[in-house]
């Protein structure tokens, strides 16, 4: 083995040249091509064997330390024994004295086994070999000696660079020298070395990697982030602290705006990966400024002073507030802060956010947003904001500032705002609910996703909750010029209801679920463990989904996917060969009449509103009949699948309209006459292509955008005269025909089917949301 190492250590192996070999006798040939090609192949071998040597050297001195802690570990408790001893009351009792020795031993056998914990540890840096994450830890540990930076400078890879406070302390004096002095060294030093910037990156990258894995920063990079942070807190030549520091970066004259962003966005993903206390760093590790900024205003006793200073307060912390939005609105939007942090900025942003339109100026409202794009990046924070628990089931206690906040009084201020981005910010609190469903990513588990959406429902089945939202006190004007008044959160906020529908769309059959209907106030909403699925109360359900259709666009992409679901359920109806099963057409019953009752519920509140009920739920019908028309080719999706949930729309448009105070009807006269002919002859041309060729020649079968033949359910979409003849005819030579499963004629299997289909549709007649 060794003799091996020290050939790749000279080069004297058989497929590498030697470096040491003669190549020539002239200094102009030492230069020449052999040399620099035996170099040039020799360089992986030679890093690679000294990053060997170095990785080996590191581990040999942790060991050796390790066995020096226990020896004198071991030293130490033997002289406490013997102390012990000495001052026993009764050093001839020889219980007493057995019972000091055991105390003792006991101490010696903890010893042994944080030994063998550390030579654990030392076996698992062998096993791993020289990686930039041993190397740097072993550095970290003062077992590289004063060649702590060797690992980066045998291989030129920043990921084996080791920081601490000096490094910390160089690059803060650049960026200093650059931003406030307009030093040309300094500013060439940060564009170009990628000592400075790129390894403050290159830290963050770190961050990012123990935050996916669970793991820990070493405590030399804490250090590192700790020390920039705080000495840009104290340049000098400016008032102190961090923010007032940027604000220099902001205005400096001295750097190109390229330099300043790269200053920017490396500061702020810095501070949110050391806010994190889950991978060694947390809030109090921030500059005093960021703290206060975070923790909002401290207002003085209002009934003490005049209201000026009240304001006056409210502003001067609006301001730094201001500067640490835009600061950590430069951050990458994969960065995360840690959950208090991140916690303590959206209940700020709750409490205070009813100010912009009391006192005006900053901070506005644009800065709560981005405050909020980068707090929710969190997900225990989001957690947080909607159960009021932190992810281990602990009650959550918010910052004294803002110390009377609740689930329903955040989500309340912050749904019912009007968003110059349309909630996308505010949607980010609930998004990561649809994120990955099934799937457990680090600490996210499909329990707490499930858990979360139950919080959110069981506040929706509150009224004065779900009043808030329904009622936001604001106006929208569409893109026809009609003016809507006290819109819902979903119409407002547009992003926010398609941030809904995503969980709408991922939870698609527990939204789906019949168990329930019919029993308002008997169900339960909870999470249920058996099962790993939420149940949800029907109230709830339909209030989330008018939510969602309150947005036209959303409204639509959700009612498209649940039409499209209904077509795949009949299509596999009219297709199965096995036994037959109606729990996918009750389903898809239920979904169906969800939705189109949440729409005429919109709809009515909308004619409440401005005396047209009709205007809006058809628009929505009419544009997803649209989007169904070309679904086959642009979606990929059969073209019988396509037809089946154009029949199922169409159906609904025939349905009356919502009239104030009243409910709907709903397709439950899907299975009569014409619509089930029509449906029945679709059905089995399907899956008879004699029957289809015969369709085809008399002038009912057509082509689809994919080329395949098809029956239009609707017999007045077929190329001949009179078609409700035609329908009839035809429809009487297959009605005793066998169905797909055997198990009853034509007729009988497509009733049935209807049947199930629209009775549990109009169940949701009669769920009530006031």
């Amino acid at each position: 083995m060794f003799e091996e190492l020290h050939a790749m250590i000279s080069g004297r192996t058989g497929t590498y040249n030697t470096i040491t070999r003669p190549v020539g006798f002239q200094f102009s040939d030492l230069i020449g091509e052999e040399l620099r090609s035996a170099a040039e192949e020799n360089h992986f071998s030679w890093s690679s064997s000294m990053m060997a040597c170095t990785h080996a050297y590191g581990v040999l001195d942790k060991i050796s330390k390790d066995v020096q802690w226990y020896e004198n570990k071991i030293e130490e408790i033997k002289e406490n024994l013997a102390t012990a001893l000495a001052n026993s009351s009764e050093p001839d009792n020889l219980t007493i004295y057995n019972q000091i020795v055991e105390s003792y031993n006991a101490d010696a056998r903890d010893a042994w086994q944080a030994l063998e914990r550390r030579c654990d540890e030392s076996e698992e840096f062998l096993r791993g070999g020289p990686t930039p994450e041993n190397i740097r830890a072993l550095a970290d540990g003062g077992h590289l000696g004063e060649y702590g930076l060797i690992g980066f400078y045998t291989t030129d890879d920043l990921n084996y660079f080791h920081v601490d406070e000096a490094q910390a302390e160089t690059i803060a004096i650049h960026i200093e020298n650059a931003v406030v002095h307009g030093y040309g060294g300094s500013i060439e030093i940060l564009e170009d070395h990628p000592e400075y910037l790129a390894l403050v990156a290159n830290v963050v990258g770190r961050a990012l990697t123990a935050q996916q894995n669970g793991d820990k920063l070493l405590d030399g990079e804490i250090e590192f982030l700790e020390t920039l942070f705080g000495d840009l807190s104290n340049v000098e030549g400016s008032d102190p602290g961090f923010l007032n520091f940027m604000g220099l970066v902001d205005s400096s004259e001295h750097i190109s705006d390229s330099l300043r962003e790269d200053i920017k966005r490396n500061l702020a993903n810095s501070m949110l990966v050391l806010s994190d206390e889950n991978i060694g760093g947390g809030a109090d590790k921030l500059p005093v400024d960021v703290q206060e900024a975070a923790n909002g205003p401290e207002f003085p006793d209002a009934t003490s002073v005049e209201a000026e200073e009240y304001v006056d307060a409210y502003r001067e912390w609006g301001r730094d507030f201001a500067t640490l939005s835009d600061f950590l609105g430069s951050s990458g939007p994969g960065v995360q802060g840690g959950t208090e942090f991140s916690t303590t900025l959206l209940g700020t942003s709750a409490t205070n956010l009813m100010y912009t339109q009391l006192y005006g100026g900053e901070p506005t409202g644009e800065v709560f947003q981005d405050i909020i794009d980068v707090a929710s990046r969190n997900e225990e924070a989001n957690y947080i904001i909607l159960t009021g628990e932190d992810f281990d089931g602990n009650t959550y206690q918010h910052h004294e500032n803002h110390a009377g906040l609740t689930p329903e009084s955040i989500l309340t201020t912050f749904y019912s705002y009007d968003w110059e981005d349309d909630g996308a910010a505010v949607s980010g609190i609930t998004d990561w609910i649809a994120r990955n469903r099934g799937m457990d990513v680090g600490e996210v588990t499909d329990e707490l996703r499930g858990t979360a959406l139950v919080s959110l429902m069981e506040m929706l089945e509150n009224e004065d909750f779900r009043d808030g939202l329904f009622g936001t006190d604001h106006a929208v004007e569409d893109e026809d010029g009609l003016e809507w008044l006290d819109v819902s959160a979903g119409h407002l906020n547009g992003e926010l209801a398609d941030g809904f529908g995503d969980i709408f769309l991922a939870y698609m059959d527990e939204f789906a679920e019949t168990d329930g209907l019919g029993e308002e106030g008997e169900f339960e909403t909870r999470w249920n463990p058996d099962l790993g699925t939420v149940e949800l109360s029907p109230e709830s359900r339909l209030t989330f989904t008018q939510l969602i259709v309150a947005d036209p666009d959303a409204a639509a992409r959700i009612y498209e996917e649940v039409l499209l679901n209904t077509g795949e359920t009949m299509a596999e109806y009219a297709s199965n060969t096995g036994e037959r099963d109606h729990i996918p057409t009750v389903l898809a019953g239920s979904l169906q009449g969800l939705v189109e009752e949440a729409l005429a519920n919109e709809s009515t509140t909308r004619g409440l509103q401005h005396g047209d009920a009709a205007t809006y739920q058809n628009s929505v019908n009419n544009a997803t009949v649209d989007v169904l028309a070309g679904a086959a080719s642009d979606l990929q999706v059969p073209g019988f699948v396509v037809e089946m949930a154009k029949f199922a729309a169409k159906e609904a448009l025939a349905i009356p309209m919502h009239e104030a105070g009243q409910n709907v009807a709903t397709p439950g006269e899907w299975a009569t006459n014409e619509r089930m002919q029509g449906f029945a002859l679709s059905a089995l041309a399907h899956g008879d292509p004699e029957l289809m060729a015969s369709l085809e020649e008399a002038g009912v079968a057509q082509e689809d955008a994919n080329g395949d033949l098809y029956v239009p359910v609707d017999h007045e979409e077929w190329d001949v005269e009179t078609s409700a003849g035609v329908l009839a005819t035809e429809f009487d030579r297959v009605d005793e025909y066998d169905w797909a499963d055997d198990e009853g004629s034509t007729a009988n299997a497509v009733y049935n089917f209807l049947t199930a289909f629209g009775n549990n549709s109009s169940k949701w007649d009669d769920v009530s949301i006031g």
